[in-house]
């Protein structure tokens, strides 16, 4: 298993297309809140992971230290690990 690493940004670092994408998927929540930053140009096929959902919480998973989890399923999750400062973060699905 092998984490993936995304900076955070606010709604107005998101290009026009993934603004649209957030707009679409919160309403008028899409501009208060944090992304992961998507990796790429915009792609309908991608998710644009908000950090809405994100409940803080230590754990260690197969050697994967997180401070955060976004349920994502009944049998789902992304654990992730963000960084102090709040501008980067790494993640894995379980």
């Amino acid at each position: 298993m092998k984490a993936t690493k995304a900076n955070i940004i606010n709604f107005y670092e998101l290009s026009e297309e993934w603004q649209a994408e957030a707009i679409s998927n919160l309403d008028e929540y899409a501009k208060e809140s944090h992304y992961l930053e998507p990796a790429g140009e915009y792609d309908p096929n991608i998710v644009l992971w908000d950090l809405n959902e994100c409940m803080r919480g230590d754990g260690c998973h197969n050697g994967f230290n997180f401070n955060a989890t976004i349920g994502i399923s009944n049998n789902s999750a992304m654990l992730l690990n963000i960084d102090d400062t709040f501008e980067s973060c790494e993640y894995i699905f379980v």
